[in-house]
């Protein structure tokens, strides 16, 4: 049996597809028998300077590339592609499917809303679907007409990387911080809610006297946001890191005394994992899946509430007893999430659907 993983192209915004894919390829190939074997095919980068050529690219271009490429076993693992089971054996692919946030978002175009309904409709056809939380099982379901038995919820791992740090202190300093801080991890697309978690801070600054940094780790803020910092008189607390390697992403989790993450809608939730399994207080919206990964482990919020939003940054930032409470209950959290099962769960998919 020969399985195929199809990756999407490279892409800054697409960090977490990536992460999955890698995932998939490190953690399911240990498992396999004699006589299977596991590839994986990236889809080449698309001409995106405008114009019918992107388009091309991506609903033909890659149609061929799919069927040129096909295993036994097939696995999409981002459903922005599953168009492609235009070009493979649906009753052999399988697709995952993370979360409608492209088009649940702000300032959504026709473009991307019918690119998206191209690729569902084709998902449906699907063998199986590959979800990382019961959320993105409902959002699937309501999406297309799929029977409920080809859905299958296979949440991710914690990469054995994100741990607590024997030194914290050694590690801020290395990072150049001291004092409070606030971390920020991701992109800054519309429905990651940066605007709000930036007046959220604002807030926990102003009304809370906090004396703390925001340090953002990932793609740099829009000028639009960049002007609010400004506009809040918050340029000299906040401190943008940029794309780090992954092997430097721990230490930010652990120089951190809280990670703010409050999306208006996540199909997983991967920065509140990592915080949890590297000791740090999470505070975090209750939108999506969120709260199936974070449970009791963070102090969960609406992503609306600005407010709720700093009240709980500074409860984690000046009450040590419930600090450590969190803590502990992150630890037990993440220790739910391993890829040991998820692999193995992924692989015993591959093999029934190559049954038929």
């Amino acid at each position: 049996m020969k399985i195929v993983v199809f990756r999407a192209f490279r892409d800054p915004y697409r960090t977490s597809m990536k992460l999955y894919a890698d995932a998939i390829e490190r953690r399911v190939s240990p498992w396999l028998a004699p006589g299977e074997t596991l590839v994986a095919e990236e889809l080449p980068s698309p001409r995106l300077g405008g114009g019918w050529r992107r388009y091309w690219d991506q609903y033909v271009r890659y149609q061929r590339y799919a069927r040129a490429h096909g295993g036994d076993v097939n696995h999409i693992v981002d459903h922005g592609y599953g168009h492609l089971l235009n070009s493979l054996p649906p009753g052999r692919t399988i697709v995952t499917f993370h979360d409608p946030v492209v088009v649940q978002g702000p300032g959504v175009n026709w473009r991307t809303r019918r690119a998206f309904d191209y690729s569902m409709r084709a998902t449906r056809r699907a063998a199986a679907i590959v979800c990382l939380s019961e959320a993105s099982k409902r959002d699937v379901r309501a999406l297309i007409d799929v029977p409920q038995d080809r859905v299958h919820v296979i949440p991710m791992g914690i990469d054995e990387a994100f741990r607590p740090s024997p030194d914290r202190q050694a590690v801020r300093r290395r990072l150049g911080l001291s004092g409070d801080v606030v971390l920020m991890v991701g992109h800054t697309q519309g429905y990651m809610n940066v605007e709000r978690m930036i007046r959220a801070f604002g807030q926990l600054v102003s009304h809370h006297g906090s004396q703390a940094t925001l340090v953002k780790v990932g793609l740099p803020f829009t000028p639009e946001q960049t002007r609010l910092i400004a506009e809040l008189e918050l340029a000299d607390r906040v401190r943008m890191v940029g794309r780090v390697p992954f092997v430097d992403l721990p230490s930010y989790y652990h120089a951190a005394d809280v990670l703010l993450y409050a999306p208006l809608l996540a199909g997983f939730g991967l920065p509140p994992l990592e915080a949890m399994a590297c000791g740090t207080p999470v505070v975090a919206s209750r939108r999506g899946a969120i709260p199936e990964v974070v449970g009791d482990g963070g102090i969960l919020v609406d992503a609306d509430d600005e407010a709720a939003m700093a009240d709980a940054m500074a409860e984690m930032l000046t009450q040590p007893k419930r600090r450590r409470r969190l803590v502990e209950r992150g630890f037990e959290r993440a220790a739910r999430f391993e890829w040991t099962q998820a692999s193995r769960a992924l692989l015993e998919l591959y093999r029934t659907v190559a049954r038929g």
